[in-house]
């Protein structure tokens, strides 16, 4: 799933080798039991289907949807899926002509077979499609739209082939940032009550296409987008180019993996490709993408913090080592060195004993013994 790299290089996740295809983009997946099922954008009149169950070794389940009879409003144009599991059926939307489809099947490989006969929902620039179900039933849709910009928007659904009410916008391109002219591909990520409302910016024909979040305390909003947006983009020294357009699939124990397409080639183009890489929350409950060995982003490896280099690789760094006074971000007083320089000092030495509340290396001076602080210096 990644290729080998030189040490303190990021991991970007491999090209996926998807049999009877050479294009790939807008990838789709979803987990049914141990299975993993992937829909990208690939035909222009019907949507395939692989299947893999160890994200390696893809297997072609052939055309999934359509196409639809010659004439039709959904003949031609079709990209972007989104599928829905929900009450044991599942439930495909897709783009076309400036609307958003919906079809159903009994299983995930199909064949879906549209509910209707036109667009469940129609307007121009309405694609990219992301049904969102939450804990309490609700359903939402989240979308691109175009007002004037091409914008995120949500839209309520009674259930799965019934929309609600009007769209709402939730928040438009930055224009003169990383953006550009549009924000498009949502994905929603619910996440200790936070909503996460991934989504590309840019245009996915240029290598400045990107990944970035905005988050929200309701699922209408209001959002705020992430100030260290984006999260993934162009890479020039490792031709990693124009990632975007994700969704993110839980394993079984847990783990998010974001599928995600990049250009083949910098130069201004639709050919692209199927990448995954691993996203996890940091201890601020920021969203990243893991591009180094440690797929858990926490102190949970078998090497202590004791090394030279100032800091290692995991984002939550604990004082767990022999070696005194190391350089944790959050120190802890567990050595036998009297007055080291920790910064939440503990009287654990063996200079002669205090008689006051402070402790011979606290930081303020006050005891009344013979010890040698100077100005609450500890040295």
């Amino acid at each position: 799933m990644t290729g080998a790299a030189v040490a303190g290089e990021p991991l970007y996740g491999a090209p996926l080798t998807l049999p009877n295809t050479t294009y790939a983009a807008d990838p789709l997946a979803i987990r049914v039991d141990e299975t993993y099922y992937l829909y990208p954008t690939t035909l222009d009149t019907a949507v395939e289907g692989w299947s893999s169950t160890d994200f390696v070794i893809w297997n072609y389940e052939g055309i999934v949807w359509g196409p639809a009879p010659p004439g039709a409003w959904n003949y031609g144009g079709i990209c972007a899926p989104d599928i829905l599991p929900y009450e044991g059926q599942y439930y495909m939307y897709y783009n076309s002509a400036g609307g958003i489809g919906v079809a159903v099947a009994d299983a995930p490989t199909g064949p879906f077979v549209d509910v209707y006969d036109h667009p469940l929902v129609n307007g121009f620039f309405t694609i990219d499609p992301d049904v969102f179900v939450d804990e309490d039933g609700s359903i939402y849709m989240y979308h691109t739209c175009s007002a004037p910009f091409g914008s995120i928007a949500v839209s309520r659904m009674a259930d799965p082939v019934t929309m609600s009410g009007t769209w709402q916008r939730l928040f438009s391109p930055g224009i003169i940032n990383w953006e550009g002219f549009l924000v498009e591909g949502p994905w929603m990520i619910k996440h200790d009550g936070v909503y996460y409302l991934m989504y590309s910016g840019n245009q996915t024909i240029y290598p400045f296409y990107a990944i970035g979040y905005a988050t929200a305390d309701e699922p209408l909003g209001p959002f705020t987008k992430y100030e260290n947006n984006p999260i993934l983009g162009v890479d020039w020294a490792h031709d990693f180019w124009g990632p975007g357009h994700n969704s993110v699939v839980n394993d079984a124990d847990g783990r998010m993996w974001m599928f995600y397409h990049t250009k083949v080639a910098p130069q201004t183009g639709w050919e692209r490709e199927v990448r995954i890489n691993q996203v996890a929350f940091n201890a601020e409950d920021q969203l990243f993408v893991v591009l180094d060995d440690d797929t858990t982003p926490a102190d949970d490896d078998t090497t202590p913090d004791d090394d030279s280099t100032p800091s290692d690789d995991d984002t939550t760094p604990v004082d767990d080592d022999a070696t005194p006074d190391d350089d944790d971000t959050t120190p802890v007083d567990d050595d036998t060195t009297p007055s080291d320089d920790d910064t939440t000092p503990v009287d654990d030495d063996s200079t002669s004993p205090d008689d006051d509340t402070l402790g011979d290396d606290d930081s303020e001076p006050g005891d009344d013994d013979n010890d040698d602080e100077k100005g609450g210096c500890g040295c």
